[in-house]
């Protein structure tokens, strides 16, 4: 890790506007760093429109791994408090397992007994107090449900709402540029970064770029000769139109994963969706989502079989290698600094602190595991963008 300072006199580009590019060019531009935000798109209209963002340390393991978690997730409502920000729903989630299920019923419990042993709080209750106290809407089946987790520190985020606001903040507040453009060229100087290279031909000055393209950012990543170990996962989400419920919290069931989605409409998941999905749209594959998803919501949510679905989101999700953030400076290209996680929307808030404050050369314990030397050595051949 280098110990320079990079918020004094700095030029430092962020490549991606999603929730984590929005986040960290918000807090470096908070701390006096000359920076700029590049996106192809608008911010937030990536994968972050296309997430669940259910806000969970619950379901992350190992421990250092969920106290990452669960410690962002309380930054997320310091962020949120500071720019009076109405994107963040910490209403609570509840969880719970079948009991038919013999094997997922016991990693249930064992997920319980975890939590409880790392002082995580998680409040179990029977589904008839779930269904009499907290989601009166709730159908559940009694005989294969025997407790439901409450958790009630966690929720949901808008990231759209978010990402646009804080790249705005960054911008009004403390002179921070956002360019909409494509990266086509990442230009080195000796070992070094030292401009971004636009398709439309713009050039940007660079003394430190940080790839936060989420799932593009193995792509960014090869413009330095760099391969970065990262799978592009397709995933889709149905949302619904308005439906007459009281639905407060993430619910995630053994059936399906509804959340609220604001205006009254839910969003609605389950894995067997990704299954179908490929990186280009395709009608077929979104009609037969589609059809399933309120069937779905309806078996728990009956209110739900009344609605339609509105829209099929199609997100690419970045999945790094061993499933682990990947932050910090790249060990052969000075300059390079990778910011990649698959739980982007939970730790945006306490990665965009971690990474300011590593930028100014001091020691962040907390991401010593999550450095890119971890990796095998990953240059590739020097191509074009020499």
């Amino acid at each position: 890790m280098s110990t320079s300072n990079y918020l004094t006199g700095s030029k430092i580009v962020v490549v991606g506007a999603g929730v984590m590019g929005a986040a960290t060019g918000y807090r470096l531009a908070q701390a006096g760093a000359d920076v700029v935000i590049v996106d192809r798109a608008l911010p937030g209209t990536g994968t972050t429109r296309a997430s669940f963002a259910w806000l969970n340390a619950f379901a992350k393991s190992p421990r250092e791994y969920h106290q990452l978690n669960a410690r962002s997730i309380r930054e997320h409502q310091n962020l949120a408090a500071e720019l009076n920000a109405d994107w963040l729903h910490l209403d609570g989630a509840l969880v719970w397992s079948d009991e038919s299920d013999s094997i997922a019923a016991e990693q249930f419990r064992a997920r319980l007994r975890q939590l409880a042993q790392w002082g995580y709080r998680v409040d179990r209750a029977s589904p008839d107090v779930v269904t009499r106290e907290l989601e009166p809407d709730l159908v559940l089946n009694s005989a294969n449900v025997s407790e439901i987790a409450v958790v009630p520190g966690e929720g949901w985020l808008d990231g759209v709402r978010m990402a646009h606001a804080l790249v705005q903040h960054a911008c009004r507040r403390y002179g921070a540029t956002f360019v909409q453009g494509a990266v086509v060229e990442l230009h080195r100087s000796g070992r070094g970064i030292d401009r971004v290279i636009l398709a439309g031909g713009e050039e940007l000055s660079a003394d430190v770029v940080i790839n936060a393209a989420g799932p593009d950012a193995a792509r960014v990543a090869s413009l330095a000769g760099v391969d970065l170990p990262l799978r592009r996962q397709p995933g889709l989400l149905a949302t619904t139109s308005p439906v007459p419920t009281c639905l407060r919290h993430v619910i995630r069931s053994p059936q399906v994963y509804i959340r609220p989605d604001g205006g009254s409409r839910l969003l609605i998941h389950r894995e067997v969706y990704d299954s179908r999905a490929t990186e280009e749209a395709n009608a077929e594959t979104e009609r037969s989502v589609a059809s399933l998803a309120i069937g779905d919501a309806a078996r728990i949510l009956p209110a739900a079989g009344a609605a339609s679905v509105e829209s099929i989101r199609l997100g690419i999700r970045s999945m790094p290698a061993d499933g682990f953030p990947i932050v910090g400076f790249e060990p052969d290209v000075a300059g390079l600094y990778e910011l990649v996680t698959h739980s982007g929307m939970t730790l945006c808030a306490i990665l965009a602190l971690f990474v300011t404050e590593d930028l100014t050369g001091s020691e962040v314990p907390e991401l010593v595991p999550y450095r890119p030397d971890r990796f095998a050595a990953r240059v590739l051949e020097r191509g074009t963008a020499e």
